[in-house]
């Protein structure tokens, strides 16, 4: 959740969330974002492309209630497929996330996040927009140890239709180890500043912490190396340069199958020069610090 824009905000929120955090918190949270939800589901769709370099399917890309353009290529893929409207996110802010306009049609899931703002901002506002919506939210950390228990629920052959993981760390080693056998369309983030043509990754770390210095993520090529292993084909590359979509392997047949050499993105729209060159810079001092697979 971003920061409360005014100090005394700040010392009401901290205030209520030791002293009053199962009652009068959450409600606070939901007057505090209310407004922007609304605003937010109700926006119109926004057509900007961000790159020059575009695929067939990029053609297709808008953005309502995602980060970037990816509202639009979600639904141009389930267009395409069959699917029971079935999710799991991992990674989200309260009003801006890859499946919210899903639930906006009535899709049902399951939201993870370590932000305990954000999850109980977004469930009172699920509550109070969308009453009859079967979303579950979950506050906690992924990791290697609780990945599968979390996203393949014990005794369930729920098919997942779409999965999102944007983690700004391990999320290399997290697509390693997740089973995906359930997984039809899958939606990550790579880190753009690492190129198109080397396999990189940090090292598993569960202490991480994202510093929007370069050094976090994987490769876009790491990670597609990574999900073809896994029976997964490259269809799309989010024209901000931002996320990846793969789809099971049966069902690349619908699309026309990308490579990252080819539809690599680098864009950076929220940066300026010297901001990118000091990126550049971080990484070649740091590069010791990254995993060439």
């Amino acid at each position: 959740m971003k920061k409360s824009k005014s100090l005394f905000t700040r010392i009401c929120q901290s205030f209520l969330k030791k002293f009053f955090p199962k009652t009068l918190f959450p409600y606070f949270l939901l007057l505090r974002t209310s407004k922007n939800f609304k605003k937010k589901i109700n926006s119109e769709k926004q057509l900007k492309k961000f790159s020059s370099i575009l695929d067939k399917i990029n053609e297709y890309e808008y953005k309502i209630t995602s980060q970037n353009n990816e509202d639009g290529i979600i639904e141009f893929i389930f267009s395409k497929i069959p699917n029971n409207k079935y999710f799991v996110e991992i990674g989200f802010e309260y009003y801006e996330f890859n499946s919210l306009n899903l639930i906006k049609k009535g899709w049902e899931g399951k939201l993870i996040d370590t932000s305990l703002e954000d999850s109980l901002a977004l469930e009172k506002n699920l509550n109070r927009n969308f009453p009859n919506s079967k979303v579950r939210i979950f506050t906690t950390k992924v990791d290697k140890k609780n990945i599968n228990d979390l996203v393949i629920e014990e005794n369930s052959n729920k098919k997942i239709d779409f999965f999102s993981l944007d983690i700004d760390s391990y999320d290399y080693w997290i697509l390693e180890t997740v089973d995906l056998s359930r997984v039809s369309v899958l939606c990550c983030e790579y880190n753009h500043w690492l190129g198109g043509e080397k396999k990189l990754t940090i090292p598993y770390d569960e202490n991480f912490k994202f510093l929007d210095d370069g050094i976090w993520g994987a490769s876009i090529t790491a990670l597609v190396d990574l999900l073809k292993k896994k029976g997964f084909s490259l269809i799309a590359v989010e024209s901000s340069g931002t996320n990846i979509f793969f789809v099971k392997n049966e069902l690349a047949k619908n699309f026309e199958v990308l490579t990252p050499e080819k539809s690599f993105k680098s864009v950076g729209r929220f940066y300026d020069q010297n901001k990118k060159k000091e990126i550049f810079h971080n990484i070649k001092k740091n590069y010791h610090k990254l995993i060439e697979l």
